[in-house]
């Protein structure tokens, strides 16, 4: 594989793909969820791998193709100084953000007098030092790539390992790192192979860490051999188990929606995997056989709620309850002549 800084970037060509993509969609989606407008800086965290290379596109396009102007994204990278040809990953991150002229900020690690350094220690030390790139850029909110199948692969650690509801909660989307300083994960409903579709389709060269070939951590053998067996039992696995942690989540965070009816535009300020839970809790409180309604049910009614087909339409959660969107209002209703099976007399 040829280095990144050998291939020429065509920025048109990744503004483009980017914004004709749905992660842009997505992630746009939840920056305004989560508060981010006005223009304000975010510091992106590029490690020059497949997923931040792809963050980073879609963070060009909104920036560029979005008015008005979200954001102002700083590349910043960190050389965790550990592999003997990490220095050319930091090159390339730079040449990246110089071809699509963003600002770019790195620094480097220093393990001198370490003896060994382990994988949290590596962790640790990478986020403090994007809290001072941040603090230098003026920014309060670092992008981080993170997506479902690394959601995945966190809730199956802390099963093996053991967890309670927190533990099954999984990443979060956003956390504070420091005083005045956060990070937020757009990209957590996103599955692996869309972001490497995007990137293929904006032409962009990415880095490869061999570290991440290795089958003898924990991490590496549930990406590498048990999610892959899951999948091939049942395609769509990482997803589910992605979704898992969005609906604990939801239930850990309090209440959710009010009662109905809702405006349909709001719900495509959430993320997908969080929309069904929101529903589903409302819908049982309606019609507690709601509580049985198989998943590709609340999956229909998401895909309802986020198309852009104005047309009113009504789906059958229950054989009493239906979903109802019309003139941009979704309802719940409840058929009184249709008796539950479940209703307590």
């Amino acid at each position: 594989m040829s280095e990144a800084v050998d291939v020429v970037i065509d920025r048109e060509r990744v503004e483009l793909a980017a914004s004709r993509s749905s992660l842009t969609g997505l992630v746009d989606r939840r920056l305004e969820a989560c508060g981010i407008r006005d223009g304000r800086a975010v510091l992106l965290a590029v490690s020059g791998g497949v997923d931040s290379t792809a963050l980073l596109a879609i963070a060009t396009a909104i920036h560029r193709r979005r008015r008005p102007v979200r954001i102002r994204p700083v590349v910043a990278h960190v050389d965790h100084g550990i592999r003997p040809d990490s220095t050319d990953d930091a090159i390339a991150v730079r040449a990246l953000a110089e071809a699509l002229d963003l600002p770019f900020r790195s620094t480097r690690l220093d393990w001198t007098g370490t003896a060994a350094v382990s994988s949290s220690a590596a962790r640790d030390a990478r986020w403090n030092a994007l809290v001072r790139l941040a603090a230098e850029a003026d920014a309060a909110t670092i992008l981080a790539a993170h997506h479902a199948d690394d959601q995945a692969e966190t809730i199956l650690l802390r099963l093996a390992r053991g967890t309670g509801l927190d533990g099954l909660a999984g990443i979060p989307e956003q956390r504070e790192l420091a005083p005045g300083c956060r990070v937020i994960r757009p990209l957590l409903a996103a599955r692996r192979d869309s972001i490497a579709t995007l990137v293929e389709a904006a032409g962009l060269p990415v880095r490869h860490d061999p570290t991440n070939d290795r089958r003898d951590r924990a991490r590496e053998m549930i990406r590498h051999e048990i999610l892959p067996r899951l999948e091939s039992i049942h395609p769509g696995a990482s997803g589910r188990i992605a979704a898992v942690a969005t609906e604990v989540a939801g239930i850990s965070s309090g209440p959710g929606l009010g009662p109905p009816p809702w405006r349909r535009a709001w719900f495509r300020t959430l993320d997908p995997n969080g929309i069904a839970t929101l529903v589903r809790e409302v819908a049982i409180r309606k019609d507690p056989d709601a509580a049985s309604t198989p998943r590709s049910v609340w999956d229909s009614a998401v895909r309802l709620l986020l198309d852009e087909d104005p047309s009113p339409r009504t789906l059958r959660i229950t054989e009493r309850l239906d979903l109802v969107l019309e003139r941009g209002d979704v309802t719940l209703e409840v058929d009184a002549s249709t008796s539950s099976s479940s209703k307590v007399e």
